[in-house]
């Protein structure tokens, strides 16, 4: 009877340290955070225990420590007095299966797979656990303070990819959403001068063509103009762009034959150089409040536009079309005129 009650009490506390064990290891940063929005101060202290993971792992593993020895030096005491010494070893080894079975491979399945509802539970028995074992834990620590790394490792980008890949894989998200999430990711790595439109299918006017517009229409090519919301407006050349126009305005101040606000349309617009990432590139589109830039090289010379459009295709993944747009790619449209020339030796 006496050698029952010593191997249940052992296997009893090993199978909840395990599970404790378990499900502290499955608790994900994430979780914490929800937990946190719904009950702060249960959120908090599981967040304290991860960040402290040593101290609450050395807990668990001390009373695990004692259940182990204390149980198996009692069941062995009271096998030897009821079966002898020469069955020992069956004895032994009966034990070890059991202990391996009950107090370690089912409490830690279960625990890694019921995790999130065991979650609570398991915060407030470490709690508990770590103040009974403090003084044996404060000792344990100095002397792990010098094998363990001072500075914890932070999650990477490949590893937040993983975890949205096995996200989508269980249906918590979607393609979509994971493509974004790797597009996100690589902003910082993207830079303008993969997503701008190349100077070559810039559709842009001559400033006096333009001025003069209002009065011979002829001056520019309106069908041109309609298929884009912002033109940009140059003086001598395109490396010369001194502003952009509004199509709407344009079209707008036309049909009302408003002649003294010709000049006003002309918006002043802002450069980009081509080798600064999409990361910055939207936070200027934010900051600055505009739609479009000039991208320029080095050198300053002009090597194409680049739109709050351009910059959120990258987010997305696709290609972002409106009414206006009559080309969905101007960069593709850019290689096959270049492809185009070349055949011809131009």
């Amino acid at each position: 009877m006496l050698m029952t009650i010593y191997f249940l009490i052992a296997v009893g506390v090993s199978f909840l340290c395990s599970i404790l064990e378990a499900v502290l290891l499955s608790i994900t940063d994430s979780h914490i955070e929800v937990v946190k929005k719904e009950k702060k101060k249960l959120g908090s202290l599981m967040e304290y225990q991860k960040k402290n993971i040593d101290f609450s792992i050395a807990a668990i593993l001390t009373l695990n420590t004692f259940a182990h020895t204390l149980g198996a030096a009692g069941v062995g005491a009271e096998a030897a007095k009821m079966f002898g010494e020469e069955y020992m070893f069956y004895i032994s080894a009966v034990l070890t299966i059991l202990i391996l079975v009950f107090s370690e491979i089912i409490p830690k399945t279960l625990g890694a797979y019921y995790w999130k509802g065991l979650a609570g539970f398991a915060t407030r028995t470490i709690k508990g656990l770590v103040f009974i074992t403090y003084p044996i834990l404060i000792v344990m620590n100095k002397i792990t303070t010098f094998i363990t790394p001072s500075k914890k490792e932070t999650m990477t980008k490949d590893e937040i990819l993983a975890t949205a890949t096995i996200a989508e894989k269980k249906g918590v998200l979607r393609v979509k959403e994971t493509v974004m999430i790797e597009n996100l990711l690589n902003l910082n790595e993207i830079k303008v001068k993969d997503v701008f439109t190349p100077r070559s299918v810039v559709f842009s006017v001559q400033r006096n063509d333009f001025l003069d517009s209002f009065n011979d229409r002829t001056k520019v090519d309106l069908e041109k103009f309609k298929e884009y919301s912002r033109v940009p407006v140059y003086d001598e050349d395109i490396d010369d762009i001194v502003g952009i126009v509004i199509s709407k305005e344009y079209f707008h101040e036309m049909l009302e034959d408003n002649y003294e606000t010709k000049e006003d349309l002309i918006k002043p617009v802002l450069r980009v150089n081509e080798n600064i990432s999409i990361s910055k590139l939207i936070d200027m589109f934010l900051l600055k409040k505009e739609h479009l830039f000039i991208v320029t090289d080095n050198y300053e010379q002009t090597e194409g536009v680049v739109t709050l459009e351009d910059a959120l295709e990258s987010l997305l993944g696709a290609e972002i079309v409106d009414e206006l747009d009559s080309n969905v790619d101007l960069r593709e449209v850019a290689k096959m005129q270049m492809k185009n020339a070349r055949k011809i030796g131009v």
